[in-house]
């Protein structure tokens, strides 16, 4: 009896710590990179604006589990030199960065970003997120 109360204390904390294990939130897949200065003109506020509410739109449970990560950072903030120097950032970007492989890979985006965020976000959304989607597969 004793034996049995042992095995399913056993089995109960295996099944527990597996369920723990498959719930724990997922490394991101995808980085979206946006670097901007302090002073930001319509197009610079829009590419933010537009890349955050068509990722959130379009993958929305990618977004709140972490498999896709959007971060804006500051090119002026001493905080973000390190990856400003990394990636090698000199005006405002757009970068897309699959983690998926041992080596990451960039996407620059900024083209795409700049061109239409504000004068075509509609065109700008289907770019993004057949881009992401790429990134995805």
């Amino acid at each position: 009896m004793k034996f049995l109360i042992v095995l399913s204390i056993l089995f109960t904390g295996i099944t527990f710590g597996l369920n723990a294990q498959s719930k724990a939130t997922p490394a991101p897949s995808l980085e979206v990179y946006y670097f901007h200065a302090t002073g930001r003109c319509v197009t610079c506020l829009a590419v933010e604006e537009n890349t955050q509410k068509f990722l959130e739109s379009n993958f929305k449970p990618e977004m709140q589990s972490g498999v896709i990560k959007f971060t804006a950072f500051n090119v002026d903030e001493e905080k973000n030199k390190a990856l400003v120097e990394k990636y090698q950032i000199s005006f405002s970007t757009l970068l897309i960065i699959n983690l998926k492989d041992q080596k990451p890979v960039v996407t620059d985006f900024t083209n795409n970003a700049f061109k239409y965020a504000h004068t075509n976000p509609t065109k700008y959304s289907q770019l993004l997120v057949a881009e992401i989607q790429k990134n995805l597969n």
